[in-house]
C-alpha cells in the first residue's frame, strides 16, 4: 500500500519545485565542475611555463659548460697532434682534481691510459673496451664530441660522464682519445642553483639514453614517459610534454636539444603535484557547492511543503534563508545583494571584511549611497569612482540605472586593490561582488616593469626612455640626451664569453648610476649601447657629465679576477636646439656618437647640423641604391681565380659594380653599407646570385663561379630553397658554385647559419671563408662551420716582402689549411715575388688578371681552351 505522503496528487503538486531543484543542482555542480577544470588547466599551464623556463635555463647553462669542456679537449688535442706530448702531460698534471671536471686524460691508440691529471700514469691502464674509446677508434673518419653514459672511472674510482674527442696522428690517422671526466652530480648542482628545485631534470644523449638526472637519487621516470623523452632526444626535437590519454602517471614538462651539442635536456613535473596547490581551495569550493546544493534541496522541500501545508511554509522559508546565508558565507568573495531601492538585503561576512566595516553595519540594511559616502569620508575613493557625484545625489527610483553602470577598481592607501562588480537583477535590484585583486595587479605591474626595463642591468629600456623623452618634449622642457657606445667591448665578449660580457655591462651600469641626479634616467638601449636623459639640463651639465663618464668607463674593470680595459664614446643632443621630439634627439645623439667614434673614441661630441647633413646624404645614397636596384644599374665583373702552380684559370669571382649618372663609379665599400641600412642587401644578393649563375652556366665545365653572400642572407630560413631555385632556373650545376662569407659574419650564436651552411654543402655547393685574419678571427669557426676554402686577405699578401708578421701569418694560414684539408687562396697577388713566397693552392690578383667584363671572361676561357688543345 502506497504511503499517504507519497500519493500521486502530492507528487504532482510538488513537480514544479522538483524540476527547479534539479535544474539548480545541475547548474551548481556543472558550474563547479567547469570551474575546477579551469583551475586544473591553469595549474597545468603554470607548471608548463615553469618547465619551459627551467629547460631553457638548463639548456643555456649546459651549452656553456659543454663548450668549456670541448674547448679544453680541442686545445689539448691540438697540442698533442702538433707533437708536444710532454706539454700535454704537463698540462694534465697541473689540472686540479677538485670540482665537477675532476679528470682530464689521454688514451693512446691501443686503448691504454697514457696521461692523466690524477696521478702519474705508470700502469698503462687498459681502457680499450670503454665506449668513449671505441666510438672514436671504430669511426676514424668522424671528428665529433662524444658524451658517454654514466660509469665508474677505472683510474679515478668515481662516478663520471666522459666527454671525449678523437686525436689524430702525424699521418692523419687515429692517434688516440682525449677524455674529460665530469661528475654527474653537476646536474644536481645546476638544478639547485636555478632557484626552482621542483620536478626532475634529465640529460639525454643523441642515442636517447640517459646521461644524468637531478635530483641525484631520483627514481626512474615511468617507462612510457622515459621512452617519449628518449625518442625526442634521438630526433633532436624541442617541445612540450603533455599527458597522453590513458597514461597512468601523467607528467607535464618541456624538452629541447642543446644547440650544436650531442645532448638534450628535459624537465618533468608530476601533474598531480602541479594541481595539488589548489586542492584546499577546491575543497572549500566543493563545500560551498554542497552548502548551495543543500540550500536548493531545502528550498525545494520548503516550497513543496508550502503548497502542501501553508502553516509550515514560514518555518521552512526561514530555514532556507539561513541555509542561503551559510552558503554565501563560504564564498571567498564579498557579496552584497540590494533591493530595487538600493538597500542591503543580504551580505556575507567577507563583504564586511573587504569593506572594512563591522558586520552589524551591513546587518542594519543601509543604502548603497550611504555606504559609498562613508567610504568616501575615509578617503577610499579619491577620483577613481565613475560618476561619483551623481551616485551621491541619485534618487531611489533611479537606482536601476546606477546598478548597470560600472565595473571598476579602487586602490586603498595601504596598497590593497579592490574590484567592484555590479550584476543587475530582473526585479530591479542588484548583486555586488567585492574581490581583493591585489596579487593579480601586482603580477601585472611586474609584467609591466619587465616590459619597460632591461632584464640584464635592471635599467630602463629604449621604450621607457622614449616615453620619458616624448613627454618632456611635448611639455617643452629643456633636456639633454647622451648616447653612449662602449669601445673595445666586443673583443672582451668574444674572447671571454657572453657571461663575462654581461658582468661587464652590469659593472658599467653600476658605475654610472651614482653620477646621475634625482630625476635623471640611465637606460640600456641594447648590446653595448646606453643613453642618459638629463631633464632641465643644458650643454654645460651634459658635457660635464660626459667627461665624468669617459673617465669612469676608461678605468679598468676587474671581472672574476681578470682586469679588462674598455672605453666609451658619447654623442650629446639638446632639446629644443637639436630636435623637437624624442626620436629626433636620439637620432642626433647617435649621429654625434658616431662622429666621436671616428674622432678616435674615448671622447664626446655635441651634435652639429653638419652631422645631420651627413645623415641626409646617407638617406640620399640609400634612395639612389634603391633606384639602382629597381633600374638595373648594377653590373658584374669577373676576376680570375687561378691555379698557383700552372696559373691556369679555375674560375671567377663575381664582383658587383655600380656606375651612377651623377656620382660616377661608386665603390662597393660605399654602396654595400648603404644597401644594408636600407634593408636591400638580400634583394641585391639575390640579383647577384642569379646573374652570376646565369653567366657561369655558359662557361665550359668545370670552371666555377664564386659569389659573396652577406650576413643577412645566411639568416634567411629559406636560403637553401632560394639557391636551389636559382640553380634550377639557370641550369648551373651546384658543384660549380662557390659561396663566400666574411669573418665579419657573426656565426657563433646563429644556429640558422650553421643549418644553411650544411644545407648548401649537401647540395654540392662549396663554402669559402673570405678575408681570413682580418675580422673577428676565431679558430672555432673552422671547427664548427663546414668551410672548404680559406682566402688570405690581400693586406697580408701586399706586405709579404718587408713585414715579418705578415709572412708569419701567411705561413700559419697555409699550414692550418693543409692540416684541415682546406684549399687556400691568396688574394691581391700583384708581383712574381709574392707568387713565389706564397706556396698556396690558388691565387687572385692583378698579376694574373684584373676584373673582366663577361665578354672578356669568355674570351679568356676560349684562349685557354685553344692553348690546351695545342699542347
Amino acid at each position: 500500500m502506497t504511503p499517504r505522503w507519497l500519493s500521486w496528487a502530492r507528487l504532482r503538486a510538488v513537480a514544479p519545485e522538483a524540476c527547479t531543484v534539479a535544474a539548480l543542482l545541475a547548474a551548481v555542480w556543472g558550474g563547479l565542475a567547469a570551474f575546477i577544470a579551469w583551475q586544473r588547466h591553469e595549474d597545468a599551464v603554470d607548471t608548463l611555463v615553469a618547465a619551459r623556463r627551467l629547460a631553457l635555463a638548463s639548456q643555456e647553462s649546459i651549452a656553456r659548460r659543454t663548450d668549456v669542456i670541448d674547448s679544453t679537449l680541442r686545445l689539448l688535442r691540438s697540442v698533442r697532434e702538433r707533437g708536444y706530448a710532454e706539454a700535454v702531460v704537463t698540462a694534465l698534471a697541473q689540472a686540479g682534481a677538485d670540482g665537477p671536471l675532476f679528470q682530464i686524460a689521454f688514451i693512446g691508440p691501443d686503448g691504454r691510459l697514457l696521461s692523466s691529471n690524477l696521478e702519474p700514469v705508470t700502469s698503462r691502464l687498459d681502457l680499450s673496451d670503454r665506449e668513449h674509446f671505441r666510438i672514436h677508434a671504430d669511426n676514424p673518419g668522424r671528428d665529433e664530441l662524444f658524451v658517454s653514459l654514466p660509469l665508474i672511472g677505472r683510474a679515478s674510482g668515481k662516478p663520471s660522464i666522459q666527454f671525449s674527442r678523437r686525436v689524430g696522428d702525424a699521418e692523419g690517422g687515429f692517434g688516440g682519445v682525449m677524455v674529460a671526466s665530469l661528475d654527474p652530480r653537476l646536474l644536481t648542482e645546476l638544478h639547485a642553483g636555478m632557484g626552482d628545485t621542483r620536478g626532475t631534470l634529465s640529460l639525454y644523449g643523441t642515442d636517447g639514453r640517459l646521461r644524468a638526472r637531478s635530483p641525484a637519487g631520483e627514481a626512474g621516470l615511468p617507462p612510457a614517459l622515459e621512452q617519449r623523452l628518449a625518442e625526442a632526444a634521438r630526433r633532436g626535437d624541442a617541445g612540450d610534454l603533455l599527458p597522453l590519454p590513458g597514461e597512468t602517471a601523467p607528467a607535464i614538462g618541456a624538452y629541447a636539444r642543446v644547440p650544436g651539442r650531442p645532448l638534450s635536456v628535459a624537465v618533468t613535473f608530476d601533474r598531480a603535484d602541479a594541481i595539488a596547490r589548489s586542492a584546499a581551495r577546491r575543497r572549500l569550493e566543493t563545500g560551498g557547492a554542497l552548502a548551495v546544493s543543500l540550500l536548493v534541496i531545502l528550498g525545494g522541500i520548503a516550497l513543496g511543503a508550502r503548497r502542501l501545508r501553508l502553516a509550515r511554509s514560514h518555518r521552512d522559508a526561514a530555514n532556507s534563508r539561513e541555509a542561503l546565508r551559510a552558503a554565501v558565507e563560504g564564498i571567498s568573495q564579498g557579496i552584497v545583494k540590494f533591493d530595487p531601492a538600493g538597500r542591503v538585503v543580504l551580505a556575507n561576512r567577507r563583504a564586511a571584511e573587504i569593506l572594512c566595516l563591522p558586520p552589524a553595519a551591513l546587518a542594519a540594511r543601509p543604502r548603497l549611497v550611504d555606504l559609498i559616502a562613508a567610504q568616501h569620508r575615509r578617503g577610499e575613493f579619491g577620483e577613481e569612482h565613475p560618476d561619483f557625484d551623481r551616485m551621491l545625489t541619485i534618487a531611489p527610483e533611479e537606482w536601476t540605472d546606477i546598478s548597470r553602470l560600472h565595473v571598476y577598481e579602487r586602490t586603498r592607501a595601504d596598497g590593497t586593490v579592490i574590484e567592484v562588480r555590479t550584476h543587475p537583477l530582473p526585479d530591479g535590484g542588484a548583486v555586488r561582488t567585492y574581490t581583493d585583486v591585489t596579487e593579480r595587479r601586482a603580477a601585472e605591474e611586474r609584467a609591466r616593469h619587465f616590459a619597460l626595463h632591461d632584464p640584464l642591468t635592471g635599467l630602463p629600456n629604449r621604450l621607457l626612455l622614449a616615453q620619458r623623452l616624448d613627454a618632456a618634449t611635448r611639455q617643452g622642457q629643456p633636456c639633454a640626451v647622451l648616447f653612449l657606445d662602449l669601445d673595445r667591448f666586443k673583443p672582451v665578449n668574444d674572447l671571454f664569453g657572453h657571461q663575462t660580457g654581461d658582468m661587464l655591462l652590469r659593472a658599467v651600469a653600476s658605475r654610472l648610476r651614482p653620477e646621475l641626479r634625482p630625476g635623471d634616467m640611465l637606460a640600456r638601449l641594447g648590446g653595448d649601447e646606453f643613453a642618459v636623459m638629463l631633464p632641465e639640463a643644458g650643454e654645460a651639465a651634459a658635457t660635464a657629465l660626459a667627461d665624468r663618464i669617459v673617465a669612469l668607463v676608461s678605468a679598468p674593470f676587474e671581472i672574476e679576477g681578470l682586469v679588462h680595459g674598455i672605453g666609451v664614446s658619447l654623442g650629446i643632443a639638446l632639446h629644443p636646439r637639436h630636435g623637437l621630439s624624442g626620436t629626433q634627439l636620439l637620432r642626433a645623439a647617435d649621429a654625434a656618437m658616431y662622429r666621436a667614434k671616428r674622432a678616435g673614441k674615448g671622447t664626446w661630441v655635441v651634435y652639429e647640423d653638419s652631422m645631420g647633413e651627413a645623415a641626409a646624404e646617407q638617406l640620399t645614397l640609400e634612395q639612389d641604391v634603391r633606384d639602382a636596384l629597381r633600374n638595373r644599374e648594377f653590373f658584374l665583373a669577373y676576376q680570375p681565380v687561378c691555379d698557383a702552380a700552372s696559373t691556369r684559370v679555375l674560375g671567377f669571382e663575381a664582383l658587383i659594380r655600380w656606375r651612377h649618372a651623377r656620382r660616377g663609379a661608386v665603390p662597393p665599400s660605399v654602396f654595400i653599407p648603404a644597401a644594408e641600412r636600407a634593408g636591400l642587401i638580400v634583394a641585391i644578393g639575390d640579383w647577384v646570385l642569379e646573374a652570376a649563375c646565369a653567366e657561369a652556366a655558359g662557361w665550359p665545365a668545370p670552371i666555377r663561379v664564386a659569389v659573396n653572400f652577406s650576413p643577412p642572407q645566411f639568416l634567411l630560413p629559406d636560403l637553401c630553397d632560394r639557391v636551389r631555385a636559382v640553380l634550377r632556373r639557370t641550369g648551373l650545376d651546384a658543384s660549380r658554385l662557390d659561396v663566400e662569407v666574411t669573418e665579419g659574419l657573426a656565426l657563433a650564436d646563429a644556429d640558422i647559419v650553421l643549418q644553411n651552411m650544411r644545407g648548401l654543402r649537401e647540395m654540392g655547393v662549396r663554402i669559402s671563408l673570405d678575408d681570413f685574419g682580418t675580422g673577428n678571427s676565431s679558430l672555432s669557426y673552422l671547427c664548427r662551420f663546414p668551410f672548404d676554402k680559406l682566402k688570405i686577405d690581400r693586406s697580408f699578401v701586399l706586405n709579404l716582402g718587408d713585414d715579418d708578421g705578415s709572412r708569419a701569418i701567411v705561413s700559419s694560414v697555409l699550414s692550418l689549411g693543409r692540416s684541415l684539408r682546406m684549399t687556400v687562396v691568396a688574394e691581391g697577388v700583384e708581383t712574381s715575388l709574392q707568387l713565389q713566397a706564397l706556396q698556396c693552392d690558388q691565387i687572385q690578383g692583378y698579376l694574373l688578371g684584373r676584373p673582366l667584363t663577361p665578354d672578356q671572361a669568355r674570351a679568356l676561357l676560349a684562349q685557354q681552351a685553344t692553348l690546351a688543345a695545342a699542347a
